[in-house]
């Protein structure tokens, strides 16, 4: 294949075919973007410190985790193939950062509350304080807790003319929901503990709480294919199921209580957008239940943690690389990207690109967003590399 757009080359590796070369991603989504540290020192090694004048603009993608909207001059010069869209926040809500204590913080949406840590470099909930639904609560609180109106139009306000000119960019159409999964939100809304201990001891308030977390988003997304469906090739949920060793509840735990709402979501999303490709963010060891997510329709898995127990690349690749697309795991985030030599990085990439991209079904990005540690010669390293070894 030769001479294809940037979309033709994503749905051809998405069909499992090897197209001319491997897609490339960077700041396509909130899970395969760029620090803003990381993303001015990259700037500035490529001398174009001009664009930085731009820079409160350009650090608004993504708050939570301190993305950088990344310039459209600077995706041409590193041929990147994806173009993300975002939704808009509803008529009611916006996003109001406030200082708190010396920090920066703020509320979300869903009455989440959100704190700078780290060096300022993100944002965390703080365990015990952040969590509306937290502490002793009942069904009727999670009954009445006044959530957001996701079926809000203004959220998809000029998107559909947004797509279209992408595609006739010759970009991919690929959005993102606003919320995150099901299964984190549990945590997000309980905290921790007390989600764990629901999941544990008392099962009908895990169930109630899912249940309308799942009824959430799909009103959200009824509203929001009803208008773009026919627009839309990539569709991005995100829901983190997997720890360092293995999946964050036993796989026996996750059927139970997870696989039935994921199985719900997923259908509708299937249904009211046949033609479109499902992407599941979620970080971690999930080879235990990879063929669950396959089986509720999955096509695509990101970020592919090739760091964590179980999660070889050239394993992935032979077990379920008839049935699956992977979108990441281009190299080891956590030991090499921001603390290995630029040569580390390169044999890195080498050797996922030759675990991977055979046969299709891969598109090129870091395991997660590039964090604010990683040097501008490492970001460069991995992507001279990909360059290299790009071509089929």
């Amino acid at each position: 294949m030769t001479n294809l757009t940037a979309r033709e080359r994503l749905l051809a590796a998405l069909q499992h075919k090897e197209p001319d070369c491997i897609p490339y991603d960077l700041a396509g989504t909130s899970v395969t973007g760029i620090h803003y540290v990381a993303y001015r020192n990259l700037v500035n090694y490529l001398g174009k410190d001009y664009l930085l004048e731009k820079e409160q603009e350009s650090w608004s993608y993504e708050k939570q985790q301190g993305l950088a909207q990344v310039d459209e001059e600077i995706k041409q010069e590193l041929k990147v193939d994806i173009r993300g869209s975002k939704f808009k926040n509803p008529s009611i809500w916006k996003l109001e950062i406030k200082e708190v204590g010396g920090k920066e913080a703020f509320t979300d949406e869903l009455g989440c509350q959100w704190v700078t840590s780290r060096n300022g470099y993100y944002f965390d909930q703080i365990p015990g304080k952040s969590h509306p639904l937290g502490g002793s609560i009942t069904l009727e609180d999670i009954k009445n807790y006044p959530w957001p109106n996701a079926s809000d139009p203004v959220r998809v306000e000029n998107l559909r003319n947004e797509l279209k000119k992408l595609r006739k960019a010759g970009y991919a159409a690929i959005i993102e929901a606003p919320f995150n999964g099901i299964f984190s939100l549990g945590f997000r809304m309980r905290g921790y503990s007390d989600f764990y201990e629901d999941l544990g001891a008392r099962q009908s308030l895990a169930y109630s709480l899912m249940d309308r977390l799942t009824d959430l988003k799909i009103d959200f997304w009824d509203m929001a294919l009803e208008e773009i469906s026919d627009l839309v090739d990539v569709i991005v949920e995100l829901d983190d199921l997997g720890g360092q060793n293995g999946t964050l509840i036993s796989p026996e735990m996750y059927r139970k209580l997870v696989k039935p709402r994921h199985r719900r979501l997923f259908s509708f999303i299937k249904k009211k957008a046949p033609n479109s490709y499902l992407f599941l963010h979620s970080d971690g060891s999930l080879y235990d239940i990879i063929p669950d997510l396959i089986e509720l329709g999955v096509d695509i898995l990101n970020p592919v943690q090739v760091s964590a127990t179980k999660m070889d690349s050239a394993k992935l690749k032979r077990k379920f690389g008839d049935s699956l697309s992977f979108w990441g795991g281009g190299v080891d985030t956590q030991n090499i990207l921001g603390k290995g030599t630029p040569g580390e990085v390169r044999s890195e990439v080498k050797r996922r690109i030759d675990d991977l991209a055979p046969g299709g079904g891969y598109i090129f990005a870091a395991i997660h967003n590039i964090q604010a540690d990683v040097p501008p010669e490492n970001f460069m390293a991995m992507w001279e590399t990909l360059q290299q070894y790009k071509s089929y």
